[in-house]
């Protein structure tokens, strides 16, 4: 009989799946918000030198056209999300490189382990205790005092995922510092702080999401509440590793409908269009307060 899987991330993985695919097609987003809005390509905008780039670019662009007076303050909080979406990119290719680098290794070290079997200290204490079938395994690893400190998912003897930092309450509330998920024995995803409720809400402080070693995307602040409603801080979406597109203050409600404060997306190593409060309602109507894109005669508002 298969074990019932401890792991906390199945709601963490399905939202991942839902928000990648949706961006992952932002030209399905942009026609969503605007129907005139310009098709989103790759940015160019690799690499932490080009990230510095990617500002003063934006900022030439405006330069260089005529901007209408009804179109240049908006254009100030395009700049601030810009330069916002700038150092948000920096920090999450650097964080992915690193949460890469760290569940390789994390992922031969625990498999090592597993492959030795179960451990027990001479004076009896259980320092490693693997339970379950053929099909679903879990070890997990304890301090000399007792202490939970790393619980491993094996799916037919190929690690599946790992939670470390682990914390449980009396409630049924839990905590885990690190999440790391594998797929093919690859890294597939990774995540901190996260915080489960008894009431069944959750969220994370940090997620990523690979794809063939690459990052797919990258957010801060997810939230999940109890009637299944969910949020997310900031987020930007890469493909093939190249940042295309930037969103802040996602929010999808109970009923389907969903809305994003700001976003700004990327085409030919520059910003192509920015846009506000975007919503889509539960009846499948679709609005934008403002909407701005960059032509060959300008910016140009696109939102009335």
């Amino acid at each position: 009989m298969s074990i019932q899987s401890v792991n906390p991330f199945s709601n963490f993985k399905t939202n991942f799946n839902k928000t990648n695919s949706m961006a992952t097609n932002p030209q399905q987003v942009q026609n969503n918000a605007n129907e005139s809005g310009k098709s989103n390509k790759k940015a160019i905008i690799g690499g932490l030198a080009a990230l510095a780039f990617a500002g003063t670019v934006a900022a030439v662009a405006i330069k260089r056209h005529k901007v209408p007076n009804e179109v240049r303050s908006a254009l100030n909080d395009f700049r601030a999300t810009n330069e916002a979406a700038n150092a948000f990119i920096e920090s999450a290719q650097k964080q992915a490189d690193e949460a890469m680098e760290y569940a390789q290794k994390l992922f031969d070290e625990v498999t090592g382990l597993f492959k030795k079997g179960e451990e027990i200290a001479p004076d009896g204490t259980v320092l490693r205790k693997i339970t379950g079938d053929d099909t679903s395994k879990i070890m997990e690893e304890f301090s000399q005092d007792g202490t939970l400190m790393r619980r491993s998912e094996f799916i037919d003897d190929i690690l599946d995922n790992v939670e470390e930092g682990i914390e449980e309450f009396a409630d049924g509330s839990r905590k885990i510092a690190k999440g790391i998920g594998f797929e093919d024995k690859m890294p597939s995803w990774y995540q901190e702080g996260y915080e489960e409720l008894a009431d069944g809400s959750w969220k994370t402080a940090k997620g990523i999401c690979f794809e063939d070693k690459m990052p797919s995307w990258y957010q801060e602040g997810h939230e999940e509440l109890a009637d299944g409603s969910w949020k997310i801080a900031k987020e930007i979406c890469f493909e093939d590793e190249i940042p295309f597109w930037y969103k802040e203050g996602y929010e999808e409600l109970a009923d389907g409908s969903w809305k994003i404060a700001k976003g700004i997306g990327f085409e030919d190593k520059m910003p192509s269009w920015y846009q506000e409060g975007i919503e889509e309602l539960a009846d499948g109507s679709r609005k934008i307060a403002k909407g701005y894109e960059l032509t060959d005669k300008g910016w140009q508002e696109v939102s009335k």
